[in-house]
């Protein structure tokens, strides 16, 4: 079982990968990287559990390219992260992981993951070094890979900056990407 925060059907290229994705946030993080917009999935309590197998069905209910896996830091999960990464695989969908890990600090079970994934973005967020022009990425440190597969000559686009705004039937506001002085005029403009 895998602790998730949230999980969402989403179609946005520049922030979570190609094509349709079934994006979902793990709740848990050690790195704590300062600046973070996720702070909230800092606790490794709260979330809910969901199994490999429950992910996979809403994968093909939904007839996603596949999984976007971020955090919190998802590969502080790595054992049960690791089944079902095997599991998307093996049904023909593709994995895009978020880590703030570089590969040289990866466990054996870590380094699985990371190989097994189509896209890797990885690298902590650094905030003296933020830029919301980046595609996937938050600051100019952070590296996308690409691994041998549908993706291996995707070319990262970078130069817009993107946020999703949803807002749900109790008037909940969520925002995805990053908080930008625009997205603020557009809320409250006063």
């Amino acid at each position: 079982m895998i602790r998730i925060h949230a999980l969402k059907v989403i179609e946005n290229e520049h922030l979570y990968g190609p094509g349709k994705r079934l994006l979902l946030f793990l709740q848990g993080c050690s790195i704590h990287c300062n600046g973070c917009v996720n702070q909230h999935l800092w606790p490794f309590e709260g979330g809910q559990l969901i199994s490999s197998t429950e992910i996979l069905e809403i994968c093909d209910k939904e007839n996603v390219a596949g999984i976007t896996i971020h955090g919190g830091e998802p590969l502080d999960q790595s054992k049960e992260l690791l089944d079902l990464v095997k599991l998307i695989k093996n049904n023909g969908f593709t994995v895009v992981l978020f880590t703030g890990y570089l590969k040289k600090e990866l466990d054996k079970t870590q380094r699985k993951i990371w190989d097994l994934s189509d896209i890797v973005v990885a690298g902590r967020f650094v905030l003296e070094k933020k830029n919301v022009y980046l595609q996937f990425r938050g600051s100019t440190n952070q590296r996308v890979y690409t691994h041998n597969g549908p993706y291996k000559n995707y070319k990262v686009e970078d130069g817009q900056t993107v946020a999703i705004l949803t807002i749900n039937q109790d008037g909940e506001m969520d925002i995805n990407g990053f908080f930008t002085e625009d997205i603020k005029k557009i809320i409250d403009p006063n």
